[in-house]
């Protein structure tokens, strides 16, 4: 029973969030800041509160200040592609659960490719056994040597190539990493720093900031907003959040795929009826025909929950992996069909590829997913995709042996 009301809980949590963010005056303020991009960055931190339960014990106006920092910086919150993470803590001075802001070391590097100056920058482990040599003439650094069987990491590489030739790398020791984490980190004492809590993202992080500070270039607009979160000294008082009982909450059904797709940008731009619509979907991979062939009795349509596992890791060894639109597209997909079932959309994901959680999904088995899903165009009109019928029914089947299992447990007990 107390697993079940704090299950309810939970729940409860998440919709007062959502609730939230969908409201008129927050989004006004995203709006004021990103303009038509702005339902993005809600869906983010949405999707970012989906896969993490102790976001959902968070504050509301704190989870979407944080996203409101990340869009400065031009960020999604969107776990699966590590630009900027939410992170949950403990306020001691109102003991209430809040959210904050932290980049991601994607999210540094996002920010500096985008200035359109490098050619590459690269974030690479060092295993016990290798040796990072420097060329005194050049300053080229080369590692040397092979890594120990237990492949435990004893530093970090980081590297970059401008556009112009110039390129540079350093080298920083796991030792060297914590020391400046405890120099520099206001946070790196607090038992929730990224510092405790994930030190491969504090230490990708504090490399690459490190190498591209001193030898590379960030645009100075982000570089001084970079440092301004860094530092927890984020101004955010001309475009801040409204309180939680300042805002209009509209009750609304759960999200269309029209509506999902429309808030990701699959849906062509309405101001201009001159764009031409562009294809949503072209998966690229070599699949598997034969496993789907409706002549194979083993695999014709619609298949047992088994066979269907069995059939997705077949096409998955052999496909391509998964672009970004694509990966986003798939989890609209799942999330439209289990609508607020968010328990039987976890089991229903770690049966079939062994990953609960949608962001530790392998993109190539993404790509089997998508193939295997075959989204049909919407028959409104509207531009969206839905899963085929085949699709619906065997994702059913699977959640129906979910649910027989459950109460099979409950018979026994």
């Amino acid at each position: 029973m107390a697993e079940q009301s704090k299950a309810v809980t939970v729940y409860q949590n998440y919709q007062k969030i959502k609730a939230y963010g969908q409201s008129p005056e927050v989004l006004n303020t995203f709006v004021q800041l990103l303009g038509k991009s702005a339902p993005h960055y809600i869906q983010s931190a949405l999707i970012a509160v989906q896969t993490n339960e102790t976001l959902m014990e968070c504050t509301p106006r704190s989870i979407f200040r944080s996203a409101l920092r990340a869009a400065t910086l031009g960020l999604s919150c969107d776990p699966s592609l590590g630009h900027a993470y939410i992170v949950p803590y403990k306020n001691k001075e109102t003991g209430e659960k809040e959210a904050q802001f932290q980049p991601g070391w994607h999210g540094v590097q996002h920010m500096a490719l985008r200035t359109g100056k490098y050619e590459y920058i690269n974030v690479s482990p060092v295993y016990d056994g290798e040796q990072v040599t420097e060329d005194r003439i050049t300053g080229e650094l080369k590692i040397e040597g092979s890594p120990s069987g237990s492949k435990n990491t004893i530093g970090l590489i980081a590297s970059f190539k401008l556009l112009s030739g110039y390129k540079k790398s350093i080298y920083m020791s796991n030792e060297e990493l914590e020391d400046h984490g405890r120099k520099y980190s206001k946070t790196y004492s607090r038992s929730d720093s990224i510092w405790k809590t994930n030190k491969k993202i504090a230490y990708h992080k504090t490399i690459l900031l490190k190498l591209l500070r001193t030898y590379g270039y960030i645009d100075p607009m982000d570089a001084a907003v970079l440092d301004e979160v860094e530092n927890e000294e984020v101004d955010t008082t001309s475009l801040d959040l409204p309180s939680e009982d300042a805002v209009t909450i509209i009750d609304s059904e759960p999200l269309s795929t029209k509506e999902a797709n429309k808030l990701l940008g699959f849906e062509d731009d309405e101001d201009d009826p001159k764009v031409e619509q562009e294809p949503v979907m072209e998966v690229e991979i070599d699949m598997a025909e034969e496993i789907l062939k409706p002549a194979t009795n083993k695999y014709a349509r619609p298949m047992d929950p088994e066979v269907l596992r069995e059939a997705l890791h077949a096409k998955a060894a052999k496909a391509k992996p998964a672009n970004e639109k694509q990966i986003n597209l798939v989890r609209v997909l799942l999330l439209e069909h289990f609508a607020d079932r968010d328990d039987e959309r976890h089991q229903a994901q770690e049966y079939l590829t062994g990953h609960k959680t949608f962001s530790d999904i392998e993109p190539e088995m993404i790509s089997a997913i998508l193939d295997w899903m075959k989204p049909e165009k919407n028959p409104d009109g509207s531009g969206s995709y839905i899963l085929n019928k085949d699709a619906k029914l065997e994702l059913t089947m699977v959640a129906r042996q979910f649910m027989e299992n459950i109460g099979q447990e409950k018979l026994e007990i």
